[in-house]
């Protein structure tokens, strides 16, 4: 087994950068003291974040992303293929189980171009049908439109 991590860090620095360099800064929705106010993280560490100088600690990188919201943390995570969205109680899933439900569709059918699904094809669509799974469980199960979801904090 590798030590090497699955995203190297200077990646996963340069994707923090550039989401934080979109919001951050003159001109943009967030000054580096409003951030700094609102994150309770000092300006000159948020400075040091947007140069590359330093990198947020798990603690720091959790209260930019509950300040400036699921399109900042969607932008980081995007190197693992992953999405955030808001926390919101209120939020439909109804937009993204249809995404989600069309998406599996034509991966079926492009595993099925040949007639057959193979086991490689079918390891590969399996961690798509459970992401279905998931977000469909609670309309069967209750009838809800939400994914239920943990903790307090709601992203701005």
């Amino acid at each position: 087994m590798s030590n090497n991590p699955l995203i190297p860090h200077e990646l996963a620095v340069t994707r923090l950068q550039d989401a934080l360099r979109l919001r951050v800064g003159r001109g943009k929705r967030y000054s580096v003291q409003g951030l700094a106010d609102a994150a309770r993280i000092k300006p000159r560490t948020i400075e040091s974040y947007l140069s590359g100088d330093a990198t947020p600690g798990l603690n720091g990188f959790i209260s930019l992303c509950a300040v400036l919201g699921p399109a900042f943390t969607s932008d980081v995570l995007a190197e693992a293929g992953l999405v955030a969205r808001s926390a919101d109680a209120d939020e439909p899933e109804h937009m993204r189980a249809i995404s989600l439900m069309s998406e599996g569709t034509r991966m079926i059918a492009d595993a099925l171009a040949d007639g057959y699904v193979d086991h490689q094809e079918r390891a590969k669509i399996k961690p798509h049908a459970d992401r279905i799974i998931a977000i469909m469980e609670p309309l069967a199960r209750t009838g809800e439109t939400t994914i239920p979801h943990l903790g307090e904090v709601k992203a701005r």
